[in-house]
Formats: structure tokens, sequence, C-alpha cells
């Protein structure tokens, strides 16, 4: 993950840099690497485990990215925010489309989707508090207290680009097909959008065309007028 995420995360960034000045492409690719890199060495404190060493570098990333491609996009900070949701919405998306798809297809799907999110845990380390409940049986819940990412944005003076990393994480919601499943997923709060907490949930049932809904999807362009 240390080295996938931010490599994947700058292709799209240079399939970007295709379309709008591919003749900067590789002097900006460049820059984001080299400024990438004094972000790391800058935050390198912040480096508590494993996990906190590769959310800092794709964090670093993203930020970089998002002062090199700013100007491609006429200042405007939103629209860029916009695009890099875009870009990372790519990372990492088939494996986890077809990680969470396979496991809403099998037998007591809720239940799997649970144990499978709860194994998930040791990969994010003490850079996040998260919590894992099931207040009733037909609901599983995944509750985010603190995040990392959010926590390196705000030192950056930009909590809002922590909407980025958001967007990688409907990777594993949107594949939860209610019409197979018998299970929809929703998203209704979120730290970087000034929730208290972020929420994920997946619940179940009776309706094969209830949709995924999220409040980045609904709610970013208002937090983006504030901001």
């Amino acid at each position: 993950m240390t080295r996938v995420m931010p490599r994947q995360f700058l292709d799209g960034v240079g399939d970007f840099l295709d379309e709008v000045a591919p003749d900067r492409k590789e002097e900006t690719i460049d820059a984001i690497e080299d400024r990438a890199a004094e972000l790391v060495e800058a935050d390198s404190r912040t480096v508590v485990d494993d996990p906190s060493k590769g959310a800092l570098a794709i964090c670093a990333v993203v930020l970089a990215s998002y002062e090199a491609l700013l100007p491609f996009l006429d200042g405007d900070k939103a629209r860029t925010i916009l695009r890099l949701q875009q870009v990372m919405g790519t990372v990492l998306k088939g494996p986890y489309e077809f990680a969470f798809g396979t496991l809403s297809k099998r037998e007591d799907p809720l239940d799997k989707i649970d144990s499978a999110c709860r194994k998930e845990e040791p990969f994010y380390g003490e850079g996040w508090d998260i919590e894992y409940d099931r207040p009733r049986q037909d609901l599983f819940e995944m509750k985010v207290h603190r995040c990392f990412y959010k926590e390196f944005f705000e030192r950056h003076e930009n909590r809002l680009l922590t909407t980025v990393m958001c967007a990688f994480d409907v990777n594993f919601m949107r594949p939860i097909d209610p019409a197979v499943s018998g299970l929809r997923a929703e998203r209704s709060s979120l730290m970087s959008l000034g929730d208290e907490q972020c929420r994920f949930a997946v619940m179940e049932t009776d309706d094969p065309n209830a949709r995924y809904t999220d409040a980045l999807e609904e709610r970013f362009g208002e937090a983006a007028k504030s901001a």
C-alpha cells in the first residue's frame, strides 16, 4: 500500500496532465514528487508505525498534486479537489470492488462484510480510532473518531482536501448490490465535512433498487462554498 497508492494516484494525475498540458507533464510530475518528499520529511514526526508511514506518503502526494494542479484549473480550489477525488476513486478500485462484490454474494453477506472490515483494522494502526458495531442484527456500522488523513490536511490548513482520501473508501461501498445481496450501504457523515465522526453503514433491505448514499456526494459543494 505504501508504494502502490502514491504510484497509482500519480499515474492518474499524469493522465489529467496528458489532457490539459502534455508538454508540461514530466516537469510537473517531477515537481510533485520533489514536493511530496519535502512534506514527508517535514511531517516525519507523525510516523508512529508502518500504516502511518504509508498514510503520510499518500497524503504528501495528494497535497503536492493539489498545489501543482491548482494553476491548471485557474486557481479553482473546489474544482481541483473534485478532480483529485476522481483520480483517487480509481486507485485500487478493481481489487476492492471484486473483494466486496464477492462478499455480498455469499451466504450471510452482512456477517461476511462485518468480519472483513474488522480484519482490516490492523492496516490502519495508531493513526486511526475506529469503532465497529452491530447495533442491530440487520445493521453493521463503522465509525471513525480519529483519522490520520484529516489530521495531516488540517495541519496544512486544508481540511477539505481530506475528501480526496474519502473518495477512496467508495470502492468498498459501491459494489454492494441490494438486488444481489439484500444489503445497501451508506456513508452518512464525514469529519472532512465538519462532522464529529465518519459513519459507514451496511444494512439489510427489501428494496432491490435501494441506492448507495454518500454524504460526500451530497454535501461537498456546500462545504466547498463555506471553506
